[in-house]
């Protein structure tokens, strides 16, 4: 079962989980403290071009200024470009203060600004619209080759904007040219919006907002394999229905919603003890191996350790064992935790080099599934694996945790007495550095200053006499271990207030402490299309295996169906064939023995009458028409006529004796290949009556099969002709 449970009872921190099988696979969670900027779209201004990194900064309207480069610049800025030098630089470009559209691609991480590009993306449920690249058209490599190829000619017959290319996603396979279409105008008519709200205002602002983690999530997840989205806010749970009725509105029925009232959602599901082993360092195995994870700046440092691990018979078998054990687990957590970058894996170390090659493989199937694009290096001989992640958004515990502010981020701290003495190095230094110096106030932790006052008194009292200063020790109770702060004063200038009133208190910002709730207002506030997506028609090449053995069967069915309504007319005309059949039997009976006694005479013959044949064939071919229209005739003049029925007598017997050719198709090839054996048209409807009663008839006139039997099959009524017909044995009429 795969499910979509999504947390949005506190709007300060909305949690998505996405489980299958009961087993979390993959976890995203948005605050209002870290919002989501990436697939924003900005009107930004060229602060600064460097033409060392080939590359400008950009101010948007956020603190950290934007990182551009050259190759993310669209063909349309370079149009009017003249080349300075030999080649086009960003120089030739851009220019310092220049207004342009762009899109975020990566988020701000650490002390790099985020990056942006010139070229948009507009995404949709079913495809991704590039409207200022021409060159960028794809379709998803989770699509079958059997649904690319449908794809293909179907993108071939959507009406496209001009300079604009297309990017079909995994959710637009085996969908109609409408639906696709719809989309398509949907995301132009979003281009010409974001362009014209761009001229009304000058940068920096934000032009457009990426929808929110809701909907983001709909629409990048929800598909056919997906049982049930689960949402246990009713605000939530309405925008999430409403905009499926839009866009996706054949899954409408999947979006349910969850009264917390009793129980949380993810506790209800067996999930929360799940996400709390997201944001451990160490993730235990079932051997009783352990992984730890360690993100850097540069990369993420992955170490798996043996630790209880005994699986095996010897110490080569156990490092194995225990390696493709943690490559399967790595796989998941890497997905879960949404670590993306550079990670290097350290495998406990393999003498065999086939064991090696079934690791790499092992990691290889495991992030087969993963949405990011990634890239898997070998084992060195060192045990390490190098492979790249694609940084799809910003990780899980950069989305939640910020760095410590008391090791900044370093995960260690100096002990008392070590800070103690850096305090009274720092102090020394400033001592001898400057002789107006005529006041020192230090502050710090109270454990830090309990310190110094106790066991260092003797240091302080020495460095006060020689350089004839004040010291002066504050215990701050709100400055955290292990901040300190060293205040100078100059000159006779004497403090009006106390000691202890000097104290300095912190200024917290409300924004750090979760309580602003404050949005970017966007120009275009639009969260899904304003029209419905349009009814999907199945097309043959859509439908599964059993639903095509269902449409077969179905259409038989169907077909028969009118000819049970006429049931009753033709049954008459049923009992009047088999009395003429009857009739026909017994002149059959009498002509056969005449005709075993001139046996030989018509051996001898046989040659004679080859070309008679070909002509008797040729006649009837031209006969055939006839009957058709007579059939036509008497299905109109039915019960109109009853009379004329028996004028017609010797016609009808002609197609009652002419049709064992559908019986016996083997007895014709040994005749002549006459035109008769082509396939005919379908008949119109009042043909098939006459035909089907005829077919009925002739299965009675079967007889018990012989050695070698010779039969009068076909007569020729207009020229009183016969053609002899030699069966083989166990054929019948």
């Amino acid at each position: 079962m795969n499910h979509i449970l999504i947390n949005a009872t506190h709007s300060e921190e909305i949690r998505v989980a996405i489980v299958r099988n009961k087993k979390l696979t993959s976890l995203n969670i948005e605050t209002s403290l870290n919002q989501k900027n990436k697939g924003n779209i900005y009107k930004g201004k060229i602060s600064r071009v460097e033409k060392s990194l080939e590359a400008a900064f950009v101010d948007y309207g956020k603190e950290r200024q934007g990182f551009l480069p050259f190759k993310e610049v669209a063909e349309a800025l370079k149009e009017n470009a003249k080349a300075s030098g030999e080649k086009l630089t960003i120089s030739d470009v851009l220019k310092e203060g220049q207004e342009i559209i762009v899109q975020v691609e990566k988020e701000e991480r650490g002390n790099k600004g985020a990056a942006l590009s010139t070229y948009i993306n507009l995404a949709g449920a079913y495809m991704i619209l590039t409207p200022n690249n021409a060159k960028s058209n794809g379709i998803s490599r989770q699509i079958t080759p059997s649904d690319r190829q449908s794809l293909k000619e179907i993108i071939g017959k959507i009406t496209m904007p001009e300079n604009s290319g297309l990017i079909i996603r995994t959710a637009g396979a085996g969908k109609a040219l409408e639906e696709l279409q719809w989309e398509v105008d949907y995301l132009s008519e979003l281009w010409s919006s974001i362009n014209t709200a761009a001229e009304k205002r000058s940068a920096p602002f934000l032009i457009y907002q990426e929808s929110d983690i809701v909907i983001r999530t709909l629409r990048d997840y929800l598909r056919e394999d997906t049982d049930s989205v689960i949402i246990d806010d009713l605000a939530t749970f309405q925008n999430a229905k409403e905009f499926v009725s839009f866009v996706l509105p054949h899954h409408l029925d999947r979006i349910k919603q969850f009264d917390a009232s009793e129980n949380s959602l993810f506790n209800h599901m067996g999930v929360e003890s799940q996400i709390k082993s997201v944001f451990e360092r160490e993730v235990s195995l079932r051997t009783g191996a352990t992984i730890v994870f360690d993100p850097t700046e540069a990369l993420t440092a992955i170490d798996i350790n043996s630790a209880r691990a005994t699986k095996g018979f010897d110490i080569e078998e156990t490092a194995y064992n225990t390696n493709l054990e943690a490559a399967k687990e790595i796989a998941a957590q890497l997905q879960l935790r949404d670590i993306g970058g550079l990670v290097v894996i350290d495998f406990i170390d393999m003498i065999s080099e086939e064991h090696k090659k079934s690791i790499e493989k092992a990691m290889e199937k495991a992030t087969s599934s993963d949405r990011a694009r990634i890239q898997i290096g070998t084992i060195s001989r060192f045990g390490l694996l190098e492979m790249s992640r694609q940084r799809l958004m910003s990780s899980v515990t950069e989305s939640v945790e910020k760095t410590c502010p008391a090791c900044e981020g370093r995960g260690t701290t100096p002990t008392v007495p070590s800070l103690a003495l850096s305090i009274l190095r720092q102090l020394e230094d400033g001592c001898n550095a400057s002789n107006k110096t005529q006041k020192l106030t230090i502050q710090s932790s109270v454990d830090v200053i309990t310190y110094l006052l106790n066991e260092k008194r003797a240091d302080i009292s020495r460095l006060e006499n020689k350089h004839e200063i004040k010291i002066t020790l504050l215990p701050n109770p709100y400055m955290q271990f292990p901040n300190f702060n060293i205040n100078k004063q100059k000159g006779d200038k004497k403090s009006r207030h106390k000691s202890y009133q000097g104290i300095s208190k912190p200024q917290q910002n409300i924004a750090e402490n979760g309580l602003s709730s404050a949005k970017e207002a966007a120009a275009i506030d639009t969260n899904h299309p304003t029209t419905r997506v349009p009814n999907q028609k199945k097309s043959k090449s859509s439908l599964s295996f059993w639903e095509k053995i269902k449409s077969i069967f179905g259409s038989n069915k169907k077909k028969n169906k009118p000819n049970k309504q006429h049931n009753n007319k033709n049954n008459r005309n049923r009992n009047k064939n088999r009395n003429k059949s009857n009739r026909n039997r017994s002149q059959n009976k009498t002509q056969n023995e005449q005709r075993n006694k001139q046996n030989n005479k018509a051996q001898n013959n046989k040659q004679q009458n080859k070309p008679q044949n070909q002509n008797k064939t040729q006649g009837k071919s031209q006969n055939q028409a006839k009957p058709q229209n007579k059939s036509q005739e008497k299905s109109k003049n039915e019960n109109s006529k009853p009379q004329n029925q028996s004028q017609r007598k010797p016609q009808e017997q002609t197609k009652s004796q002419t049709k064992p050719d559908n019986l016996a198709p083997k007895a014709q090839k040994q005749v002549n290949k006459s035109p008769q054996e082509k396939p005919t048209s379908k008949p119109k409807p009042e043909e098939q009556k006459v035909t089907k009663m005829e077919t009925q008839d002739n299965k009675q006139m079967k007889t018990k099969p012989t050695n070698k039997v010779v039969k009068k099959a076909k007569t020729d009524v207009a020229n009183k002709t016969e053609v002899k017909l030699e069966i083989d044995g166990n054929k019948a009429e």
